[in-house]
């Protein structure tokens, strides 16, 4: 199953997201992430958050479509993002996308980040960038010229490889306050990534094409 979470964050391409939500078998609005999905007019089936950056309008729009809704005190120790994945995660999903994390709020993209660590199949994404993290070997469709990040997640880490990229490493030592796996080119149609002993996250600046939701989908379920 893939579920898709809209967060309250940014969004500037609404046939990007209409397409990717048609792929998706649940999709749920974050709080305000609802005044987008009204935008393009995507119904969620399940609107959750404490409701205090929706409107009215909006939040009453999708009450009267019999849109299911959990709402949350604002006093919580969750943001609104966090109530969604974790009801993602309960229902079994197989890959997670969560749009509207990478805006002007930078600390709650921070908090996005951490989140990722709760499970394997979590992708951020917008019209240009996906993020991913992996503690397992991974090859990934890529194109010539395209630009991807490798950055360690939580730690130093150990035997780290990269091949198909302009800047090819073997059982190199990334470490974490030294972040050279920045901007590094793809030279062909395929990258491989290996974390050696830990854990990395992954930035891939694509083309805005999205056939890179079935394969992280064939990839995460497979694992």
């Amino acid at each position: 199953m893939k579920t898709i979470i809209f967060a309250g964050g940014e969004y500037t391409h609404p046939v990007f997201y209409e397409k990717i939500s048609q792929k998706c078998d649940f999709k749920i609005a974050a709080d305000s992430g609802a005044e987008f999905m009204r935008k393009i007019k995507i119904f969620p089936d399940l609107l959750i958050g404490d409701m205090d950056s929706i409107t009215e309008k909006t939040l009453i729009f999708y009450e009267k479509q019999g849109v299911k809704v959990k709402r949350f005190p604002s006093h919580k120790d969750e943001i609104d993002t966090e109530l969604a994945l974790n009801e993602a995660i309960e229902n079994g999903s197989d890959l997670i996308l969560i749009a509207g994390a990478f805006g002007n709020r930078l600390d709650q993209t921070i908090a996005v980040f951490r989140l990722m660590q709760r499970a394997k199949n979590i992708v951020l994404f917008n019209e240009k960038l996906y993020a991913i993290w992996i503690e397992k070997k991974i090859t990934l469709s890529s194109a010539k010229g395209e630009l991807w990040s490798v950055i360690p997640l939580r730690k130093d880490v150990n035997n780290v490889s990269l091949s198909g990229f302009e800047y090819s490493i073997k059982d190199r030592k990334m470490e974490y306050l030294k972040p050279y796996g920045v901007s590094n080119e793809a030279l062909g149609e395929k990258v491989t990534i290996d974390p050696g002993n830990g854990d990395l996250l992954i930035f891939r600046y694509h083309d805005g094409k999205i056939d890179w939701v079935e394969e992280l989908f064939e990839i995460f379920k497979a694992r």
